[in-house]
């Protein structure tokens, strides 16, 4: 499966004249290794560069990876990079019966209070002495490389020339292979557990609060007792019951719902660190007036954007689509940056390209992306109509199978 990602990156970085690329998101160290780290991906604040995967663009040079001694075996296993170089942290790894032998020729060295940028920096600047890669054109995701990682690397290897490769990598990463569709697939279906879990319990007086609790526990109902979902690492949501149309678990506490309110749910789920987008909106046990003619007309738009889902079609077509159609039929004031994005392995989901007015870029088989009509009234309530769309060779597959209708529950 990494294979052919690896090779990718190769030849983007032999079309920029790069010698090699540094992956340094907790995104791009997992694309190219297949590795998610724990530290990497829970902390990113905190552990930025701690994890690197470095990829020479000759194929005849091995990749390498630098990661700490805690994670460097499951790293190794799981990669199926044999060069991985391990610096140590503050834990303790070894046997309880290594521990009670005498001391040996290590016993005096400390393990650092957290872990040694020393170490760090010696291994990484011996993975590129090794492949005469110290006075090289390096890429690497510079949008979000620490100005410290930066400075450091200018001091073991001052003759590295660090080139931003952010966009390329994104462009690379928009173009989904077979298994990143599966792992998105199985992402939604239990994301749409959760929303149907949480609309079918729906009572009088419930909360977003409610509902982000009940789309929680319908998550995990699914993802208990089945290998398909074996996976799965997290979920997200942002939920909304009647005018509560802010984000955030301090805007959840309301008066609660009363008939004809709008359920609205904007989530996903992560599989096999692939994080799914999408979302539905139900109608407390009636359907207001206000509320159905708007649900009308953005389900038309999203009806729309959708058929312009399709290979060689100019993205920018699809935003035209929703955003005429929404504005001549009611609503000549509404207005939005994009209508839906790609998704992936960021932990905030929206990855581009962005289904925007300004995207030049053509449609192409294997892109997904979240295709949204989302509004957020304070007077009718939030609506979100969102579906993951892949990209096939004549057209396009919805993986979202709930109703696009504005259902009543219960």
């Amino acid at each position: 499966m990494r294979a052919q990602i690896l090779d990718d990156i190769r030849r983007r970085c032999q079309e920029r004249g790069l010698d090699a690329y540094l992956a340094y998101t907790p995104s791009n160290v997992h694309y190219t290794s297949g590795f998610q780290s724990y530290f990497l991906s829970e902390w990113p604040w905190r552990m930025l560069g701690t994890v690197l995967v470095l990829v020479p663009a000759d194929p005849a040079l091995e990749p390498a990876m630098i990661i700490s001694d805690f994670e460097a075996e499951q790293a190794r296993r799981v990669s199926g990079i044999a060069d991985v170089r391990p610096f140590r942290v503050w834990v303790e790894l070894r046997s309880a019966a290594d521990l009670q032998v005498g001391a040996g020729p290590d016993a005096d060295v400390p393990r650092p209070a957290q872990f040694s940028e020393d170490e760090q920096d010696a291994m990484l600047r011996s993975a590129l002495a090794d492949r005469g890669l110290l006075d090289a054109r390096i890429g690497t995701d510079m949008r979000y490389v620490l100005q410290d990682t930066v400075r450091r690397i200018a001091g073991f290897a001052p003759d590295v020339d660090l080139v931003d490769m952010t966009e390329d990598v994104y462009e690379l990463r928009s173009i989904k292979h077979d298994f990143e569709i599966e792992a998105l697939r199985r992402a939604t279906e239990l994301s749409e557990a959760g929303m149907t879990f949480a609309a079918s319990s729906a009572q009088p007086g419930m909360t977003a609060l409610d509902m982000r609790h009940r789309y929680a526990l319908g998550v995990i109902q699914a993802a208990m007792g089945t290998d398909r979902y074996a996976g799965f690492s997290d979920h997200w949501v942002l939920p909304a019951v009647g005018a509560t149309t802010a984000i955030g678990v301090d805007s959840e506490r309301g008066i609660g719902l009363v008939p004809g309110d709008l359920i609205k749910f904007d989530c996903g789920t992560t599989v096999d660190g692939y994080r799914g987008d999408g979302g539905r909106t139900f109608s407390f046990r009636e359907i207001r007036p206000a509320a159905q003619r708007l649900y009308r007309v953005l389900l038309e738009a999203h009806e729309l954007a959708r058929e312009r889902l399709t290979p060689g079609r100019p993205v920018r077509e699809v935003f035209a689509a929703a955003e005429s159609h929404i504005q001549l039929n009611g609503f000549p004031r509404f207005t939005r940056g994009h209508y839906g994005h790609s998704v992936g392995l960021d932990t905030f989901h929206e990855e581009p390209p962005f289904l925007s007015r300004t995207e030049e870029r053509l449609i192409q088989p294997g892109m997904v992306f979240a295709v949204e009509t989302p509004a957020y009234s304070s007077d009718t309530g939030a609506v979100m109509i969102e579906d993951l769309v892949v990209i096939t060779a004549t057209g396009h597959e919805v993986l979202h199978q709930l109703p696009h209708e504005l259902v009543v529950v219960p």
